[in-house]
């Protein structure tokens, strides 16, 4: 009897619980969310702002459409946009222009990586600080 009033229990949290879009983009590892971030206001919220850094060369998606900071020993400009679910981004570093790309963003803790070429790419993790 237990275990069939357990069972009906069971099943009616279930039927009660529904997914909302924040859940269906994260998926837990562990005790670590893996989050993809598919709109502008996911990524403003968790990486506009912040300092990130890869291999101690820093800078930031600021929330004017910017980006800036040193990286090895020069500065990092330029500007970025959203669309059509990537972060796509002009810059240059020093006199050195870098070629324009789109890339899809994974946050996982304070780790974040980027796949270049709207995901087909080159994949990059920073640390968000």
């Amino acid at each position: 009897m237990k275990l069939i009033y357990s069972s009906a229990l069971l099943a009616m949290l279930a039927g009660c619980m529904t997914a909302t879009d924040d859940m269906a983009d994260t998926a837990m590892t562990g005790a670590v969310a893996t989050q993809a971030i598919t709109t502008e206001a996911q990524f403003r919220e968790v990486i506009v702002g912040k300092t990130l850094n890869f291999n101690g060369n820093t800078f930031a998606y600021n929330r004017d459409g910017t980006l800036s900071g040193p990286w090895d020993g020069q500065s990092i400009r330029g500007n970025w946009t959203w669309e059509d679910g990537a972060v796509c981004r002009t810059a240059s570093i020093g006199s050195r222009v870098l070629a324009p790309d789109c890339q899809l963003w994974v946050v996982e803790g304070s780790s974040a990586t980027f796949t270049r070429d709207r995901g087909a790419g080159e994949s990059n993790v920073y640390q968000i600080m």
